[in-house]
């Protein structure tokens, strides 16, 4: 490989530097010098460009053709130094061009790879904006005809559009040099140097303030917004970079287009729809705020100039109404057009005027941004020469990942080969699974917007029940799931007792059904939810009775029936009048729209998911599973009390894919459950594990790693403290201490203790604590194993987050298919606020559009 590196001389006559001349700097280049003040070298101020050509590069000749460029453009001779602590541009009448050329031609194995290796480390380097030329260019040789140019810029001189000007113009002079002939191009009709005086022209300034009168009306009372993190933000961080990339499928892109031209709109508008559902999904939030570009060259004679022409405008949408995905899509072009009209404004300026909290550690009013990355266009060949040397093609011109302004930033990509979505994010907040996942319900939401290869497309939660439906309710039993395909049966008052020849069937059902209830009092009318039954009880009441009548008994047919008498009669063949009997099997409903089972194991949390169940909506049935009173002794294993809720389930709905949600200690066991469903072979659909740590990660972890792990857990348990006292003052600490008082077991010991002597009341909770202790010590014991299928950790804001703590809860090395998502909400019932529960729902169905 040969690889050499120099700045290339100069040519007869040119002097490097000589004559320079000083002008003022744009708004985009004083906002430019005043971040690199602040962290000098930062390289998200730097626009790498890769411009991938076709054809035989000769390296001489591409350097005069970037001389010409550099003469031709003042920008690319322009430095920026201070002067009484404000910038001016200094232009000079020649400069050195830093080229570099790499040949990877000879090298085995992946060429392109390490190309991108290089171009990735290139982007980085930084620039002094002292010295002129801001810019540097690197030729990347991967084999006859096929060559990767890096040519990288500081922002202050340079734009992406910029960046397309510079490559046209490069591959026509390129070409005609070749050629042998003297490249010709037509003089710009203006300079860099001229916008900027432009800018404060007295026409064009009294627009700025028009604008910025807008911007200041307009966000006067923006709130912050962001993504939750996977990690606290640090103060004194430096902030790292990496991206994600997620090309589109090609039916999709042409669909979203398609459907953009029918609309009336342009396929930006239609990503940023999708970006806001998808944000308001993700966090709850209504009034949401992103930023995105404009190119800032409305002037025809400004197409041609290379410099910094962007600016950043604040996108800000109200998403707390309720509105069709075609009356968004024309609200948010509303949106745009207004920012667009209204442009003027320097960014730094309407920062200025709105003075929003800054504590150092965010970017300024916006953290999320949205852009188009602009088109190079087609370019024509240059022709062989006489000398046959091969012509040139720009076949691509890509973008390394140099950082960003912003925590996320999403640029919507058009390619010969559809769209892609680039997401450049900050690595000390996010995980690349989270965002990952992001591009992936960017994609989901996409398709069920435009109609894409998806049936019922309905990207926003509410949307899916298709209007004024209400949510499905949930089983006035706190113990009883719903039946996944039917409404509650309405049942007599009084039914007849079965004939004679039942009699020997009754009497075996009465007496099992009274010994497992403990009920010897009961009559054959009495229902049995109703007389202290529960879910698992059933399941096991009727594996009794199959063994003592040989008689199948399927798990649905008890739910309907409820009391001896109609069981009798159901499994006698004789059809109890009012009693609706179907089958699950006969109703397609429960199989094309299984409903979601809940495991929980106290009365008290039936009622904790009603929230859940209402953010689902009336399509998704929602059914709860709910612990005895005591873990039975033989059940000694959390892999057998999951085994007896499997059958229980897989009687209820014997076919269509499984869908469960467990909170707290009940999500190992809804985890384990789906495990051995999946290794049964049924498809489980979804396992959602809300607020659910794996009960061995910090276990697991290596001694120097698990002290790090605790003490983080520790530090976030301690600032979650302090935020429920700053939002809820001394009554929240009063009521924590008396959970913790109610939950301690020598407090409860002492209770039963003073109970027996006759000074206390029995404790009503005490049934509650001592199956969590139950449930506990088999959690505790529980050793997961892999499960293949989609699981979704959720977290409240009551979970610490940290670099050292897994955003998965620990499920990252069991949860194969595993994503996460951070909800709102205080405290460890956080999650199922109304908010919390939005955000849920919405993931949730977002997931289920794979």
């Amino acid at each position: 490989m040969r690889h050499f590196t120099q700045e290339t001389p100069a040519v007869p006559g040119e002097a490097h530097g000589g004559d320079a001349f000083t002008a003022r700097c744009s708004h985009s280049q004083t906002r430019f010098w005043l971040l690199d003040q602040l962290r000098p070298g930062d390289p998200s101020l730097h626009v790498a460009a890769r411009w991938r050509i076709a054809g035989r590069l000769d390296a001489e000749t591409l350097t005069r053709a970037f001389r010409i460029l550099i003469d031709r453009h003042e920008a690319l001779r322009t430095s920026i130094v201070g002067e009484g602590g404000r910038p001016v541009q200094r232009i000079a009448s020649s400069v050195p061009l830093p080229f570099s050329e790499i040949d990877l031609s000879g090298l085995p194995g992946d060429r392109l790879g390490e190309a991108r290796a290089i171009a990735d480390s290139e982007a980085l380097k930084p620039f002094d904006l002292a010295r002129a030329p801001l810019l540097r260019v690197t030729l990347l040789r991967l084999g006859r005809g096929d060559s990767l140019l890096l040519v990288t810029a500081h922002h202050s001189i340079c734009d992406g559009w910029s960046m397309v000007v510079l490559a046209r113009e490069f591959v026509a002079i390129y070409g005609a040099l070749i050629r042998g002939q003297t490249p010709a191009p037509a003089p710009p009709a203006l300079h860099y140097a001229d916008f900027a005086e432009w800018e404060i022209a007295p026409g064009i300034a009294a627009a700025a303030e028009r604008d910025l009168a807008f911007w200041a009306q307009s966000l006067r009372d923006l709130a912050p917004f962001e993504l939750p993190p996977d990690h606290p933000r640090r103060p004194g961080r430096e902030r790292h970079f990496a991206a994600e990339t997620r090309r589109l499928p090609t039916e999709l892109g042409a669909r979203m287009e398609a459907y953009a031209r029918e609309h009336g709109v342009t396929p930006f508008v239609l990503a940023c729809t999708i970006l806001f559902g998808l944000l308001n999904a993700r966090t709850g939030r209504g009034d949401i705020a992103i930023g995105t570009q404009v190119l800032g060259r409305d002037e025809v004679e400004l197409e041609g100039v290379v410099g910094t022409f962007v600016n950043t405008l604040v996108l800000r949408s109200d998403l707390r109404t309720e509105q069709s995905f075609a009356d968004r899509l024309a609200a948010m072009r509303h949106t745009i057009l207004d920012a667009c009209d209204h442009a003027l404004a320097p960014f730094d300026r309407v920062v200025q005027a709105l003075a929003p909290c800054r504590d150092g550690l965010r970017p300024p009013l916006v953290s999320v941004n949205i852009r188009l990355r602009p088109a190079p266009g087609p370019t024509r060949p240059a022709l062989a020469s006489a000398e046959g040397s091969a012509p040139i093609r720009l076949v691509d011109l890509d973008y390394a990942a140099s950082g960003s302004f912003f925590d996320l930033d999403l640029e919507l990509a058009p390619t010969e080969a559809g769209w892609s979505l680039v997401c450049e994010y900050d690595a000390g907040l996010y995980e690349a699974a989270t965002v990952a996942a992001l591009l992936a319900d960017f994609e989901r939401s996409a398709c069920a917007a435009v109609g894409a290869r998806l049936p019922n497309p309905a990207p926003f939660a509410g949307e899916a029940s298709g209007g004024a439906a209400g949510p499905p309710p949930l089983d006035a039993s706190p113990d009883r799931p719903m039946d996944a395909a039917n409404d509650a049966p309405d049942r007599p008052e009084t039914l007849a007792e079965p004939d004679g020849g039942s009699d020997a069937l009754l009497i075996k059902v009465r007496a099992i059904w009274r010994e497992m209830l403990g009920r010897p009092d009961l009559s054959d009318d009495d229902d049995f939810f109703a007389s202290g039954g529960h879910s698992l009880l059933a399941a096991r009441l009727v594996a009794r009775i199959e063994a003592a009548t040989g008689r199948s008994v399927p798990l649905w047919s008890f739910f309907e029936a409820g009391t001896v008498a109609r069981l009798c009669a159901l499994l006698a063949g004789e059809a109890t009048a009012g009693v609706r009997h179907r089958s699950l099997q006969e109703v397609p409903r429960a199989a094309d729209r299984p409903g979601f089972t809940a495991i929980h194991h106290a009365a008290a949390d039936h009622e904790l998911y009603r929230p859940l169940a209402e953010a689902l909506g009336a399509d998704q049935p929602f059914a709860t599973l709910q612990l005895e009173s005591r873990l039975p002794p033989q059940e000694e294993t959390l892999e057998r009390l999951a085994g007896a809720y499997r059958d229980a389930i897989d009687a209820a709905q014997p076919r269509g894919p499984i869908r469960l949600v467990g909170f707290c200690r009940s999500g190992v066991l809804a985890f384990e459950i789906a495990r051995q469903f999946a290794e049964r072979g049924r498809d489980v659909a979804l396992v959602v594990l809300i607020d659910c740590w794996e009960p061995g990660y910090f276990r697991r972890l290596a001694p120097h790693e698990r002290v790090r792990a605790a003490s983080a857990y520790r530090r976030g348990r301690f600032a979650a403290l302090l935020r429920h006292l700053r939002r809820d003052g001394a009554a929240y600490l009063v009521s924590r201490t008396h959970l913790r008082l109610r939950s301690s077991r020598a407090w409860r010991r002492m209770r039963r203790i003073l109970h027996r002597a006759g000074f206390a009341s029995p404790n009503p909770e005490e049934t509650f604590w001592q199956l969590t202790d139950d449930l506990d010590a088999l959690a505790l014991a529980y050793e997961p194993r892999p499960h293949p299928g989609p699981v979704l950790v959720v977290r409240s804001e009551s979970i610490p987050v940290g670099p050292v703590l897994d955003p998965m809860l620990g499920w990252r090395d069991f949860a194969e298919n595993g994503e996460s998502v951070s909800v709102p909400g205080f405290g460890h019932e956080g999650a199922f606020s109304a908010a919390g529960c939005r955000v849920m729902a919405a993931k949730i169905s977002l997931m289920a559009c794979r």
